[in-house]
């Protein structure tokens, strides 16, 4: 059986779950998007290297991606595409290359059904209309809320019209995905009128064996002579959307005061600020340790973080990598004592989202520091035993809590019973369930 996994980018569940798909008859047909000077103008940190490791049976098509940039060239085009868009700008600027070259696809694999995952949330609109125009059963993969989360809406009107074409999409679907019980069930709320048995709960996971034991350890700055924390991948946090996004709709300017969003997060939650503000709080106490402890993060360097730690007096206890492939992220990971972990705080309600550098971190065997919110992500790291938690709004019992850390170290057999339901031979599994049940 073959299917068509719609890859908008090159780094998501498809390719994570191709081979073991590909070995067990489920034939995927790779479409991605061309590595060309559009994509590279606002998104250049793709990770390709994952396509190398795919089976070498497998076909990947990579198309062509139109310049997004002229969505963005004026200031009129910038505030249109912000202000009235319900999902982003990857449909216009690939769906017209893809229909160039998907009759040829479709006539020479003879596909059975579609695989499409989000975000990009057009992703869903597009693989909506393939299903509908050529008969194919459509699974949704969606790793994230689109109505719910993805940005405020222009105006109340603008959220209904995101949320009709997130509904017409998943009606369309003849499975939807999820990777979290929270994030299913903000599907299952916002769409009662679909049939529960339409979404599945997938979760990310890990692509390595996990041994029969495994201990995470840190013995402590007594041990050693510095104490080296990591942080890997983006903090998704602007200071001005979170801005706009807290203040009450009276005190917006201009034509924010109509923005409206279903659920308010507070993204600087998701920064490093909350640790910043602890570390800085201890080295009060501790002032012999600011010279032993660093903070480093892998990923594109955002322009506030260094403002951010100098505010705090922590510029020099801050060093940035840039962006890295998996590869190299993994060996610096080997380099560092322990790993930060953040969550942003959802106003009123609990955490969603499970980041998949929690498994990058659990591969690495050192503990994690978690300035976690409540939700699915606290849930992990308490019942796997990864590591301290510390409240993000409890800065003095934070801040003790990282002091008997680094003074008495972490050791921990970490709960492999627990962490077994996240392997990606578990996930790849359910998926060949799910795909053999919905694609005939």
């Amino acid at each position: 059986m073959e299917f068509i996994p719609l890859n908008l980018g090159g780094v998501f569940r498809p390719l994570r779950f191709a081979n073991g798909l590909n070995r067990n008859g489920i034939k995927p047909v790779i479409l991605t998007f061309s590595d060309n000077e559009h994509l590279r103008k606002v998104h250049s940190r793709f990770d390709y290297a994952l396509l190398d490791k795919l089976d070498s049976d497998i076909p990947v098509y990579r198309i062509p991606l139109d310049d997004l940039s002229a969505y963005y060239d004026t200031r009129w085009k910038a505030f249109r595409n912000i202000y009235f868009n319900t999902s982003d700008n990857f449909l216009k600027a690939w769906e017209k290359n893809v229909y160039k070259e998907l009759p040829a696809i479709i006539e020479k694999h003879k596909p059975k059904g579609i695989f499409v995952t989000c975000p990009p949330f057009s992703a869903a609109r597009l693989g909506a209309r393939i299903s509908r125009e050529f008969g194919l059963p459509l699974i949704l993969d969606m790793r994230d809320a689109w109505s719910q989360i993805w940005s405020p809406s222009g105006t109340y009107l603008h959220y209904l019209r995101k949320e009709r074409a997130e509904r017409d999409a998943l009606s369309q679907a003849s499975a939807v995905i999820t990777v979290t019980p929270r994030l299913k069930a903000m599907f299952e709320e916002t769409h009662p009128n679909l049939p529960l048995e339409k979404f599945n709960l997938i979760y990310n996971g890990y692509d390595f064996d996990l041994p029969a034991s495994l201990p995470v350890n840190f013995d402590g700055i007594g041990a050693k002579g510095t104490i080296n924390i990591g942080y890997v991948g983006e903090f998704y946090y602007a200071p001005t959307l979170r801005e706009q996004m807290m203040l009450p709709w009276w005190k917006r300017g201009g034509h924010r005061i109509l923005q409206y969003s279903p659920v308010k997060e507070d993204w600087l939650y998701r920064s490093p600020y909350f640790f910043f503000k602890a570390l800085a709080d201890l080295f009060t106490r501790r002032p012999e340790w600011r010279s032993r402890i660093f903070f480093h993060h892998i990923g594109a360097t955002p322009e506030w973080l260094l403002p951010m730690a100098e505010e705090m007096g922590l510029k020099d206890n801050v060093v940035p990598h840039g962006f890295q492939v998996l590869e190299k992220t993994l060996e610096l990971q080997k380099s560092f004592d322990l790993l930060l972990a953040t969550s942003e705080k959802v106003i009123g309600n609990e955490h969603y989202c499970l980041p998949s550098k929690l498994f990058t971190y659990l591969r690495s065997g050192k503990p994690v520091l978690g300035f976690i919110t409540p939700g699915v992500q606290h849930d992990f790291i308490s019942n796997s035993g990864m590591g301290p938690i510390c409240a993000p709004d409890e800065l003095d019992k934070a801040s003790l809590i990282m002091e008997k850390l680094f003074e008495e170290g972490y050791r921990q057999q970490l709960n492999i019973e627990y962490l077994r339901q996240f392997s990606n031979t578990i996930a790849t599994g359910r998926l060949i369930d799910l795909t053999r049940k919905t694609i005939k």
